[in-house]
């Protein structure tokens, strides 16, 4: 049964040698940053039997999607990730093997996402909790928030959505649908897009919640309306348009501004509708000669 001081220890041995000013073991890290640039903060956190189940989820997927997730946040600030804090709570009861699972997981996703850990706490629970905050870093002004979205920009989506739903739905069942329980276990987050249209974006965000709820987010904060076009909205292969429109985790962007191009790094980027004056936060769903307005229903906290 790990320790405390083991589980610090370890810790120490694969994340100890981070290139800032003071890493893991002191009371606090020290992270330079550079001249010009603005410190981007942000926290997440996965609960065992809310966003994942310990039977059916591999502890590594459980830190791989810690990290991805501050990752995508970090990247719809049109930001790059820099520096992350890693807590763990777990029951006393915890098998090694799950430890070091999980540590595999956030050590591959901080080689992969180019991002140091540099300290973070730990503690008993009932169930397991984990909870990451991150800091990035963007040029001093330049970061692109949820409120900036204009009259008659367009709606663009990277990548496909409703993948990650319908990985959880089938996931340690027979249906072959093994691409989309990947996506769900092993998200990966658009940071690097993010970066590449901060220069055109007018608003931002990762589609954490679906892209009812995440779009719902900018039109509320930037007090406009849109249209989008049911046929334009691309959905993972296999999942139904509902998945698409309300499933979340996908972790993609959904990006308002005048023009985008059709592809970034290999990455379909659609124009899915138009920012257009009116109610705040309405979104009109067009599907050929029929409109309706669209109520979001993707995962809301409390909401149910």
């Amino acid at each position: 049964m790990y320790s405390e001081a083991t589980l610090i220890r370890k810790i120490r041995e694969r994340f100890g040698n981070a290139a800032v000013e003071v890493a893991v073991g002191d009371d606090a890290a020290v992270v330079p940053l550079p001249h010009g640039f603005s410190a981007v903060l942000c926290s997440d956190l996965l609960a065992e039997n809310t966003h994942f189940r310990r039977e059916s989820h591999p502890s590594e997927s459980i830190g791989h999607k810690a990290i991805a997730v501050n990752v995508s946040d970090i990247g719809a600030m049109g930001a790059i990730p820099g520096h992350c804090l890693v807590s763990l709570a777990v029951p006393r009861d915890i098998e090694d093997e799950w430890i070091d699972g999980f540590l595999d997981g956030v050590a591959k996703a901080c080689r992969r996402f180019e991002v140091e850990l540099v300290g973070g706490d730990s503690s008993t629970a009932e169930r397991i909790v984990v909870d990451v905050a991150m800091m990035g870093r963007v040029e001093t002004g330049r970061s692109i928030r949820r409120c900036g979205a204009r009259v008659d920009d367009g709606i663009f989506v990277t990548g496909q959505l409703g993948g990650s739903a319908l990985g959880l739905e089938v996931l340690g069942t027979d249906r072959p649908a093994y691409g989309a329980v990947q996506r769900h276990l092993y998200p990966e987050p658009r940071h690097g897009i993010g970066r590449q249209v901060a220069a055109r974006a007018t608003a931002m965000i990762d589609t954490s919640d679906g892209l009812s709820v995440d779009l719902a987010h900018i039109l509320t904060e930037s007090a406009v309306s849109a249209r989008i076009d049911r046929k334009a909205i691309p959905c993972f292969p296999g999942a139904r348009f509902e998945l698409a429109l309300h499933g979340g985790e996908d972790y993609e962007l959904i990006v308002t501004g005048p023009d985008l191009p059709s592809e970034i790094d290999g990455v379909p980027v659609t124009r899915i509708g138009t920012i257009v004056d009116g109610q705040s936060g309405r979104i009109v769903l067009v599907d050929g000669s029929s409109e309706s307005v669209l109520d979001p229903a993707g995962w809301q906290h409390f909401g149910g």
